[in-house]
């Protein structure tokens, strides 16, 4: 088993491409951070990625990619992921000493986890079990009293606020200055939506853009507005928005532990394609 390394998302691309592109909407993620960085290498921090991809006789059994100071993230083409995880672990621990998590298919996310607390004296510090949904077609449903409107930098303060609280319930954990860096590229990228009726009542956001989908993310609304049809109509018109300038499908990861969320989504009529994991390290 070897693992081959990359500076580029360019070289990284042209050797798992196909791959990904076989089946976009699970590795979506992946496959969309590393075309963001064909623009722009540093989009998420100011320390140059990494990419590699774990081969066996020329066969790509494996990929991963980090963007420090963010998480691993895997994704599992072939081969026994517990002996693949136990390959990339010992690999990554040659270019960094402490990463704070990995993200990825679980079956080789746990083992990588567990293999890494194992070997670095850390350990899991939570597990946020997620499905990933792709949407191809837009249920009939009723949309909520308002309208689908790009968020303006008048909108700044509420933003912040909500991308805040977005991350505390999803997270359990926020960067004040990540949160507050975060908006202006939004805006000015025309990425970010509100539902709006006379006042903003609900936050959605398209991300990763790939050949044929997007992904959605940054779905909020506030506690006090919840249960009143405003995300259900703010995610619907985006996707809906999207689907008719030519994607053929939507996708989003979801919190497993929210049922609320997952039935909405279904809902507008998004369907189940696997399982993902996000585990953080301490």
């Amino acid at each position: 088993m070897d693992i081959h390394y990359f500076t580029d998302a360019n070289n990284f691309l042209d050797c798992t491409g196909v791959l990904l592109e076989n089946d976009e909407a699970r590795y979506g993620l992946i496959l969309g951070i590393s075309k963001r960085l064909l623009k722009n290498p540093h989009h998420y921090g100011k320390v140059a990625p990494w990419f590699c991809v774990v081969q066996e006789r020329e066969k790509i059994l494996a990929a991963a990619i980090r963007t420090p100071p963010h998480n691993v993230i895997l994704s599992h083409f072939s081969g026994y992921p517990v002996a693949i995880a136990a390959s990339l672990v010992e690999s990554i621990s040659k270019r960094a000493e402490t990463i704070p998590g990995v993200i990825g298919d679980k079956m080789i996310a746990d083992p990588f986890a567990e293999n890494w607390c194992a070997s670095h004296g850390t350990i899991i510090s939570g597990r946020m079990a997620e499905r990933i949904y792709r949407l191809e077609k837009i249920n009939k449903i009723t949309l909520a009293s308002g309208n689908l409107r790009p968020a303006t930098m008048d909108d700044k303060e509420i933003l912040t606020k909500w991308i805040h609280s977005f991350y505390l319930d999803v997270f359990h954990a926020v960067n004040p200055e990540r949160t507050q860096d975060e908006v202006a590229p939004l805006v000015s990228g025309k990425e970010i939506y509100l539902w709006d009726d006379g006042i903003p009542l609900s936050m959605v956001a398209k991300t990763r853009p790939t050949d044929k989908g997007i992904s959605i993310g940054l779905v909020y609304t506030p506690p006090e507005l919840r249960q009143r049809g405003y995300g259900t109509s703010c995610v619907a018109a985006l996707c809906k928005e999207l689907l008719d300038s030519g994607y053929k499908f939507c996708t989003l990861y979801a919190d497993l532990a929210n049922p609320i969320s997952n039935s909405i989504y279904q809902k507008i009529g998004f369907k189940p394609v696997c399982d993902s994991v996000e585990i953080p390290f301490r």
